[in-house]
């Protein structure tokens, strides 16, 4: 078991423990006594610690908040591991109430006691049983989440004609994807202790055993998030979180920057790093999830680069903060293409070389997540309006809205191999609700009218990415999970 394995099971045991423990107070509170107090404290008090404990081992992050994100996504180890600590600590609960034990043998206490034990036992056995043959029963086992079931009891959905299939079980977190030049996956990552190291690993299949591998191509490399290719050569958005103080005030350092990767040697590990683009915001309070996310170069060879607002309601930092950067291929010419967004999450070239993003809209409004088809020199209506408001004359509304979960990865096929439905689209992944939307557009006046439709539901879903076969791969950032989805057409 991982360590963060390890901690759920510990906070399930001290959880089930302290709440018997409890409940038995409660109970005699008539006639309390000093041991039953006790008792309580100490469970109390490890459960406390156990919290502390995965706070300071993950600084920066709610660990109760963490864990039952773990537990709605339906991830098999903490399931197994939360279940077993339920079980372990379902013993010393049991203990204030073992004066019911000597009742006599008609007594219904006694039945419910010693049914409730003996179910505990068999339960644990369950549990271990699945962490220790969990590779054996995965393939058996209909990962399903909360949020999916309530949405969706069937689970799992997608399209008739999509084989949906889980293509990798990750050891790290995948963030957004991108299809290499060699036709494999890759995906910017976190890993260690509170997702401080970021990664680029190449997924796809090992050329002697066929099976489906990660290969850590680059690291060290902060918060990575947007990916792209030109030209043979990997670029990276990332940034760090670091503030800089001055007599006697913090100010957050622009860290945000877009860096080319080479590989030199051909090992098919980058070797050469070196930033393009420099000086952007980066995360920055007091929203520091925002940053420079997406990147995409179009066939002309401009990259655009989306930058998130540092807040909802908050003059401006910087001057490209929640704006759509453009610049040539070695980062010179940088310049603001777009304005007024909130957190542009991803960007992509779309029909006729046009330029579309997803917009998370403001927390303390919840006007719905925007798509906006990029042009030239507008502005989107952020911090004035998003979403489902009405935008101030001289601003540009979205295309779409979705009020019932988020727009985060966008990706755009043509490809030949789909079905002629499937094809010219964009498709969005909603990441908090798993639904991943099809946007087929229709040109209406200077712009288009956009008809979306549900492809597929895929929980914990954040980016996408789609190969020139027609087959679409999915990243499940909290499941650590990539998914592909291919049609039978698109096989022939």
């Amino acid at each position: 078991m991982r360590p963060e394995h390890l901690l759920t099971l510990a906070t399930l045991i001290a959880l089930a423990w302290s709440f018997g423990a409890t409940l038995a107070l409660l109970r005699s509170f008539k006639t309390p006594s000093w041991l039953g107090i006790s008792y309580v404290a100490v469970s109390l008090s490890t459960l406390a610690a156990v919290l502390w404990l995965h706070s300071m081992l993950s600084p920066g992050r709610n660990s109760v908040v963490y864990l039952f994100t773990k537990l709605a996504a339906g991830d098999l180890h903490h399931v197994c591991a939360a279940g077993l600590g339920l079980c372990i600590g379902f013993g010393p609960a049991l203990w204030p109430w073992q004066d019911q034990w000597q009742m006599p043998a008609t007594s219904r206490w006694r039945w419910i006691l010693k049914a409730a034990g003996l179910g505990s036992i068999l339960c644990a056995f369950v549990f271990l049983s699945l962490l220790t043959l969990q590779e054996q029963v995965k393939p058996y086992v209909k990962r399903r989440s909360l949020a999916s079931i309530v949405a969706n009891p069937i689970g799992y959905t997608s399209q008739d004609g999509v084989k949906m299939e889980e293509y990798f079980d990750c050891d790290f977190h995948p963030l957004q994807i991108a299809i290499g030049p060699d036709g494999q996956l890759y995906a910017t990552a976190y890993r260690g202790a509170a997702y401080q190291h970021g990664v680029v690993m190449r997924i796809g299949p090992d050329p002697a055993t066929g099976l489906v591998h990660s290969t850590q191509v680059a690291r060290s490399l902060g918060r990575p998030h947007g990916l792209a290719f030109y030209q043979g050569n990997l670029y990276v958005s990332r940034c760090g979180q670091y503030a800089r103080a001055e007599n006697g005030t913090l100010t957050g350092v622009n860290t945000g920057a877009v860096t080319l990767l080479k590989d030199l040697d051909g090992d098919g590990i980058m070797d050469y790093y070196d930033d393009i683009v420099s000086d952007l915001p980066g995360a920055q309070g007091p929203d520091p999830l925002h940053q420079n996310n997406g990147i995409v170069f179009s066939d002309a060879g401009e990259l655009y680069i989306t930058a998130g607002a540092h807040a909802d309601r908050a003059p401006s930092l910087h001057p490209y903060e929640g704006t759509i950067l453009r610049a040539n291929a070695d980062g010179s010419n940088l310049m603001v293409f777009a304005r007024g967004l909130r957190n542009p999450f991803d960007v992509v070239i779309g029909p006729d070389q046009e330029v579309f993003c997803t917009d998370n809209d403001a927390s303390d409004r919840r006007n719905g997540d925007e798509l906006n088809h990029l042009k030239e020199g507008q502005h989107y209506g952020f911090p004035h309006a998003d979403g489902i408001a009405e935008h101030p004359a001289g601003s540009i509304s979205p295309l779409a809205i979705t009020r019932t979960g988020t727009y985060q990865g966008i990706a755009y096929t043509d490809s030949p191999k789909l079905p002629e439905k499937y094809r010219n689209c964009l498709y969005i992944v909603g990441y908090g609700n798993g639904d991943v939307y099809r946007v087929r557009l229709h040109p209406e006046g200077a712009s288009y009218r956009a008809e979306v439709s549900l492809f597929a539901r895929v929980p914990a879903a954040l980016d996408i990415a789609i190969d020139a076969d027609g087959a679409f791969y999915v990243s499940c950032f909290h499941s650590k999970k990539i998914f592909r989805l291919t049609h039978r057409e698109a096989l022939e």
